[in-house]
């Protein structure tokens, strides 16, 4: 038996999707963001083993395999769901999406806001490590985390008492969610902007091969973490339509996705600085062979690898203050700029 047409909240505007095509559609593409993070899982942990599973590499290693744990339940759970969405045999397919008080689709907001947390833990992890264990900077962070875990899980405890027919429009439900996607965006946001600042300042303008190392290793923190800010700010923007279902399913992958990305990614622009197959082309700006790579104090090859292979661990690596500390900025250690604030000036490599 059909739902009626009656049934969910009506189209918020013109083209808005109906309320059970939203469910439905949310469902299946949470198959193919899954396995993008099979593949991104398996890259993280080959580059965290190549670099050696001890220390922080270790556990990194277990965050991103906890994380891509979640993200595997988040899909089974989703899996489960459309199964019976289309095996109903008293209730029929449609009054099954419908109802968002199953144990499936509460245990699949779960997990997607577990996931969110660590992702969000993770960010606050490495400004604390970036601006040299700064605590109190940090302070701010773990409120809006804590906040965060409070607004989200309150929200999860209100969906599981819905009734069959109730949704997550409801006053007792929708402020709570509302709550936690604006105070993870301010998290991202916020430690995303402070991680870059500080490397803006780290870097050495009149090296251009150094610079460059930097300038990309900025660029990978920023559009890794945009991933899921964009999508939750998307999520924001249509939280009172049914189409706001499709971000809130996909954020429970790229909740995930996010933080090991920029793991792999400075992992191959590693080996790619080791001289491996992933080196750069000639027309890369980080190879000295190329015709545009002239700073005017030139350094050597070997000062430009160890400059961004030291950046690349500054991303990967978030417990190892010897190997990502930012203290060498203001000693002016070879390959390493001083920041500009305190004065040091910036000593060509030798």
């Amino acid at each position: 038996m059909s739902a009626p047409a009656t049934l969910g909240p009506p189209p918020a505007f013109p083209g808005d999707l109906s309320w059970s095509m939203a469910a439905l559609v949310s469902l299946w593409i949470t198959g193919p963001l899954w396995g993008m993070n099979v593949c991104i899982f398996i890259l993280c942990a080959h580059v965290l083993y190549i670099k050696g599973l001890k220390g922080s590499n270790l556990f990194m290693l277990i965050v991103a395999t906890t994380q891509f744990a979640l993200a595997t339940g988040h899909a089974v759970t989703v899996l489960v769901q459309l199964i019976r969405s289309f095996a109903g045999i008293l209730t029929g397919p449609s009054l099954y999406i419908l109802d968002q008080s199953t144990p499936e689709h509460v245990a699949q907001t779960v997990l997607y806001v577990t996931n969110s947390l660590i992702g969000d833990a993770i960010l606050i992890w490495r400004l604390y490590i970036i601006w040299n264990r700064n605590f109190w900077l940090c302070v701010p962070f773990v409120i809006l985390c804590i906040a965060t875990a409070v607004s989200g899980y309150t929200a999860v405890a209100n969906i599981a008492q819905l009734s069959t027919t109730g949704t997550v429009f409801l006053h007792n439900v929708h402020p709570w969610l509302l709550a936690t996607w604006s105070l993870s965006i301010a998290t991202q946001f916020g430690a995303t902007l402070l991680i870059g600042y500080r490397f803006w300042r780290s870097i050495q303008w009149n090296l251009r091969g150094i610079r460059a190392s930097r300038l990309t290793v900025l660029w990978t923190l920023v559009e890794s973490g945009a991933l899921y800010s964009v999508t939750t700010i998307f999520l924001l923007g249509f939280s009172s339509s049914n189409t706001g279902a499709l971000f809130a399913n996909a954020l429970g992958q790229i909740s995930a996705l996010a933080p090991t990305l920029i793991i792999v990614r400075a992992g191959l622009r590693s080996a790619g600085s080791s001289g491996s197959s992933f080196s750069p082309a000639k027309g890369s700006i980080n190879n000295p062979y190329n015709p545009s790579y002239a700073p005017s104090v030139r350094p050597t090859l070997r000062d430009v690898e160890a400059s961004t292979s030291r950046d690349d661990d500054m991303v990967v690596h978030i417990g190892k203050a010897a190997e990502i500390h930012l203290d060498d900025f203001a000693h002016g250690q070879r390959g390493v700029p001083p920041d500009p604030s305190s004065g040091a000036r910036s000593e060509p490599p030798k």
